[in-house]
C-alpha cells in the first residue's frame, strides 16, 4: 500500500470521525451539513479512483473552502447549550488546513496541481488550429492500389 493512499485514508477517516461528532445536535445550519457531504463524497470517491486527479483536486478545493465556511458557520451559529458537537466542529476547523496540505501533497503525486489558472479563465491568445483553412489531405478511395513500375 503507497503513502498516497495511506494519507487519503487517514484524511477521510479524520474528518468522518469529527464530522460525525460535530453534527450529532442541531446547533449547525443545513448548510454546514451539505457542503461536508460533498466533502465526504468527493474523499470517498479519492478513496475509489485512485488515479484520478479530479477527486482529489475537488476535495481540495472543497476542503479549502469549507474552513472559511466552517468558520462562518461556527461563528453565526455557536450554541452553548450544545458543547460536545461545537468542540469537534472547531477541532475539524482547526484540521482543515492540514488536511488540504495532505490533499494537496496527494495532487501532485497523482500528476496534478493546484493551479488557480485552471479554475478561471485567462485572457491568454492560444494559438489554434483553423479548421475553415483548407489542406491538402490525402483522401483515401475504393480503388485498388496500382503498381508502380521503374
Amino acid at each position: 500500500m503507497s503513502s498516497s493512499f495511506v494519507r487519503v485514508k487517514l484524511v477521510t477517516f479524520v474528518h468522518l470521525t469529527l464530522l460525525s461528532n460535530a453534527m450529532l445536535s442541531n446547533w449547525s445550519p443545513q448548510a454546514y451539513i451539505f457542503y461536508n457531504v460533498f466533502f465526504m463524497v468527493s474523499l470517498f470517491w479519492s478513496l475509489h479512483s485512485k488515479e484520478s486527479v479530479d477527486a482529489v483536486y475537488m476535495a481540495t478545493l472543497i476542503d479549502a473552502v469549507s474552513f472559511i465556511l466552517d468558520l462562518i458557520c461556527i461563528i453565526g451559529y455557536f450554541s452553548a447549550h450544545t458543547p460536545w458537537s461545537v468542540t469537534f466542529a472547531i477541532i475539524n476547523l482547526v484540521v482543515r488546513p492540514f488536511s488540504t496540505l495532505l490533499l494537496q501533497r496527494e495532487l501532485t503525486e497523482r500528476g496534478g496541481s493546484l493551479n488557480p489558472a485552471a479554475i478561471f479563465p485567462t485572457t491568454e491568445q492560444r494559438s489554434y488550429e483553423d479548421i475553415d483553412r483548407t489542406t491538402n489531405q490525402s483522401v483515401p478511395t475504393n480503388q485498388p492500389p496500382t503498381t508502380v513500375t521503374f
